[in-house]
């Protein structure tokens, strides 16, 4: 759950607690508040401080870590910026890194970036001396409302992404709305796609503000950003706050992101860092599941047009892409990271279906649902149409 309102905590930080299970942690955010985040992170006592970013992150905003850091000796770790960081290859040479330069269990571990540097950092504080402290600090929207809101930590493995990870609790979250405002338009609106998740998926009367922030053309604007950020952080708990892992009611975060992941993957294979964003993906997975839902006659005319409204509201071209093609999705799904949650079925992979908007379908505690692999190829045949532009139902 997350705390009953905002708050202005010592360190000038506007502030929400976050309780995913047994774990609580707090979320710091406002806008212009570099500083402030760097006299806390110097609260905590660390020795030294890991940072750990790519090398886009740290091209705009090396003077950021600098004032973070301020007089605590740092370490920054950093890398071409993309998928390439999530490897076994790249954590083992982080850690080895991070060790020669001496740091200790009193050290802590600052991700500072979007999603992928703070999955590689979150499996790095957990792996060092058995568990260092942690600290994220996103600069994307998708991170700041998304990955960070979670314990969920991970890196592909060379079969599929997110396939070798574990659950490990930041001390802090700390972000300034600002960084999202020089963020590039796709990565901006990629972050968006995952709050129209929330709204779709779980909290449907969120809808409206959503509506009302892409309607007024600029949703990099502060005041935006901060409600965005306050929406995504009241969705994602009302379903994590007793699911520690996330492997019961908090699988509905999963919504779109059976088939999203597969075109990302297939996307970034053939154009490497040009692949489609993955909040963009995920936004197209959700289409192929809102197809899937109304074909089985769970979702109205009408559920379905909310879902192409809200997508290519957000800038999302609603249809896959020249460089992907539906087979290759299909074999990229087969070894989606939900298998095993549900009996196995050759001919099919679980998924988060929804009833109706905000109600997902369940298999007794799980928001999944096996879904036969002729039905994810019938939604892709949807979305791969020339005529995908306009939103298409298919029974």
């Amino acid at each position: 759950m997350v705390g009953n309102s905002l708050s202005r905590g010592e360190t000038g930080l506007r502030s929400r607690t976050i309780a995913i299970g047994e774990k609580t942690f707090p979320y710091h955010f406002g806008r212009e508040c570099v500083t402030e985040i760097g006299t806390a992170i110097a609260q905590l006592a660390p020795d030294k401080l890991v940072f750990v970013t790519d090398d886009d992150v740290l091209a705009h905003y090396g003077h950021a870590i600098d004032t973070m850091a301020g007089a605590i000796p740092s370490v920054i770790l950093s890398h071409p910026s993309g998928e390439s960081m999530k490897t076994l290859t790249c954590l083992s040479q982080h850690l080895e890194t991070a060790l020669r330069a001496g740091i200790t269990r009193r050290s802590v571990v600052v991700s500072f970036g979007g999603g992928v540097p703070g999955n590689l950092a979150g499996l790095m504080a957990n792996l060092l001396f058995r568990g260092v402290r942690l600290v994220h600090v996103p600069t994307t929207t998708i991170a700041a409302m998304d990955s960070v809101l979670s314990l969920k930590q991970a890196i592909n493995s060379g079969v599929g992404k997110n396939h070798l990870g574990t659950y490990y609790a930041p001390d802090a979250v700390f972000t300034d709305v600002d960084f999202f405002t020089t963020l590039p338009e796709r990565e901006l609106r990629s972050g968006l796609c995952e709050m129209a998740k929330n709204c779709l998926a779980i909290q449907p009367e969120a809808l409206d503000g959503l509506r009302a922030i892409v309607a007024g053309g600029d949703p990099a604007a502060p005041d935006s950003l901060l409600w965005l950020l306050d929406a995504s952080i009241a969705a994602k708990s009302s379903v994590t706050r007793d699911d520690t892992f996330e492997r019961r009611a908090g699988l509905v975060l999963e919504y779109g992101h059976t088939v999203g992941h597969a075109i990302e993957i297939c996307d970034h294979r053939a154009r490497g860092a040009a692949g489609l964003p993955h909040g963009t993906a995920i936004a197209l997975g959700m289409l192929v599941a809102a197809h899937i839902s109304h074909a089985r006659g769970w979702l109205s005319d009408d559920e379905v047009s909310t879902h192409y409204e809200i997508v290519t509201g957000l800038g999302v071209e609603p249809a896959l892409p020249a460089s992907v093609r539906a087979e290759q999705v299909l074999a990229v799904v087969a070894d989606d990271n939900k298998k095993g949650y549900l009996p196995a079925r050759p001919d099919a992979v679980p998924f988060v279906l929804l009833r109706g908007l905000g109600r997902p379908e369940m298999s007794g505690d799980l928001p999944l649902t096996p879904v036969e692999v002729r039905e994810i190829r019938a939604a892709l045949d949807v979305i791969t149409q020339p005529s995908a532009s306009t939103p298409i139902v298919v029974g």
